[in-house]
């Protein structure tokens, strides 16, 4: 197996394991970000240009979302 191999067999079992131990979407999504987020750091260096460009826009999409989370919890915080 190749190190890139490694870093998406990382990412499925992180995504799987967060799907399965959390009970809400907002804390499965943070979760799933940070995962990726991790093993595009460490792993970076052994991934192709090609890899990293199908993984940009995921990671753009949960970007967006943890935003909008953000926002709603500052929402919730500041009107409560």
């Amino acid at each position: 197996m190749d190190v890139s191999d490694y870093i998406l067999s990382f990412i499925s079992v992180w995504i799987v394991l967060s799907a399965l131990l959390t009970s809400k979407v907002d804390v499965f999504l943070t979760l799933s970000l940070i995962g990726i987020l991790v093993a595009i750091t460490v792993g970076g260096e052994y991934m192709s240009k090609k890899q990293k460009d199908n993984i940009t826009p995921i990671v753009e999409v949960l970007l967006a979302t943890f935003v909008v989370i953000v926002l709603k919890k500052v929402y919730e915080v500041l009107s409560g």
